[in-house]
């Protein structure tokens, strides 16, 4: 694939996807869905690791990024950094084998890298060319093309005002933030072709949602508009707005209850309750069935959410 992830599950470009066909172009092509994202306000549900956004915004990472990057190496080279012994005793030179498939392959990491033995005077400058290499050079042509993409569509002037952890929430919005549902509330419809709203229904869906919890909300959100985190300024800037559509309660005959499929009684069509809501993220639209109590509409809403699909659980 084009990009990998951390520990952390924040996501860099793959230095392997230099394997793959038109993998400038693909580069080139996502730094521009995430130009237009940024110059129209619109969140994305996916975050990048510091180092890469310090990349694009031109500037060094910093070696304890490599901590999320890879754990082990983190630990190897503070090792090395505070090593007490004879550090040839470590057998280090300035290069580092990179293996793509099965093939091994010396990089050096400075030139004539492969026959410069790592010592104590020079160990520091090791630390600080092994870092440089794993969070910078490994991915540069990926970086250079995505970049290419990015400030096709925005200013590179603009979008170095910001810092790295800057830029993360002008992308995907703040890990930590509540999402507030008296805002969303406010700044919600209902779509009018929908089946004739029932003002219980409503009230029951707002009540729902007022007691769920912050992880549930955010999977609402993301059920409803593909990205869990609030717009930056509210929702009065989520565009289109939060729409819920009304429709119709599907009750099988008696016939078709009792031949359910297991995936049936699994998923939650029964007699009783009526088919799980639905949602059109294109629209941020939540096709909401006019269930008959309040009990009924949170089980199946939670039971949609938490099962993460949308368009195809019917």
């Amino acid at each position: 694939g084009l990009f990998k992830s951390t520990e952390l599950r924040t996501y860099y470009p793959n230095d392997a996807s230099v394997l793959l066909d038109s993998w400038h172009e693909q580069f080139e092509f996502v730094g521009k869905v995430l130009g237009k994202a940024l110059m129209e306000g619109h969140l994305i549900d996916v975050r990048f690791a510091s180092f890469f956004l310090n990349l694009l915004l031109s500037r060094s990472p910093h070696f304890d990024d490599l901590k999320s990057l890879d754990g082990q190496l983190y630990r190897n080279l503070l090792f090395v950094k505070n090593y007490e012994g004879d550090i040839s005793d470590l057998c280090l030179t300035f290069a580092v084998s990179k293996d793509l498939f099965g093939a091994s392959k010396t990089v050096p990491l400075v030139p004539g890298g492969e026959d410069l033995e790592v010592t104590r005077a020079n160990r520091v400058q090791y630390i600080t060319a092994m870092a440089d290499y794993h969070l910078s050079k490994k991915i540069y042509s990926q970086t250079a093309a995505f970049s290419r993409g990015l400030f096709s569509v925005i200013s590179k002037d603009w979008l170095r005002l910001f810092t790295h952890y800057e830029l993360k929430i002008l992308l995907s919005g703040s890990e930590d933030e509540d999402i507030d549902v008296d805002d969303l509330r406010r700044h919600s419809q209902v779509d009018p072709r929908g089946s004739f709203p029932s003002p219980s229904v409503l009230s029951w869906f707002w009540s729902s949602v007022k007691n769920f919890s912050p992880h549930q909300k955010r999977l609402l959100l993301k059920f409803v508009t593909a990205c869990s985190h609030p717009p930056l300024m509210g929702f009065k800037y989520l565009s289109p707005p939060f729409t819920i559509r009304f429709v119709p309660l599907q009750e099988p005959s008696r016939q078709d209850s009792k031949s359910k499929s297991l995936f049936s009684r699994m998923f939650g069509r029964n007699p009783q309750a009526g088919q799980l809501p639905t949602s059109a993220t294109c629209f941020n639209m939540l096709k909401l069935p006019l269930y008959r109590s309040q009990k009924a509409l949170t089980e199946k809403l939670v039971m949609a959410i938490e099962a993460r699909a949308g368009f195809d659980l019917q």
